[in-house]
């Protein structure tokens, strides 16, 4: 009975595993980012459900600063976002934010959810997964995408 237990517990513990976020590197989040602005959140709207009860926002920013991507100084841009999912970026009206972008459709999505989401303090410091990183750090990261991972050759039976 106590090997069954242990057995069940590592199961539970190893699915459990898969549902925590990938964190990125720095230049590979840079990579998989279409845009990288500083915005000011300037409207936050509730557009409805999921029929799972997750709620789905639209966020609407203002670009402040862009880094990469075709976006302009005070061209305003779509992010979806949803309410009730862990690891979901919460976007506040009248905060500035850095933000890691990827276009889908005729909106965009934060990039690997909290770690693309990256508030100022009071200081101008950024906050939450871009604690202690520093604006010369993602431009940097921009110019240096990570290395191409090695391709491995077909096998055909």
């Amino acid at each position: 009975m106590k090997k069954v237990a242990v057995t069940v517990f590592l199961l539970i513990m190893a699915v459990g595993g898969y549902c925590m976020i990938e964190t990125l590197s720095l230049e590979e989040l840079a990579n998989r980012s279409d845009v990288i602005a500083m915005v000011d959140v300037v409207g936050v709207k509730a557009v409805g459900r999921l029929p799972s009860k997750v709620e789905v926002i639209a966020n609407l920013v203002k670009v402040n600063e862009p880094f990469k991507g075709e976006v302009a100084v005070g061209e305003n841009l779509k992010i979806k976002t949803w309410r009730g999912i862990e690891d979901n970026p919460d976007l506040v009206k009248g905060s500035r934010v850095l933000l890691f972008l990827q276009r889908n459709d005729n909106h965009y999505i934060v990039v690997n959810g909290l770690q693309g989401w990256w508030p100022l303090d009071k200081d101008g410091k950024f906050m939450a997964m871009g604690t202690g990183k520093t604006i010369e750090e993602v431009k940097k990261a921009i110019e240096n995408p990570p290395p191409a991972l090695p391709t491995r050759p077909k096998i055909s039976l």
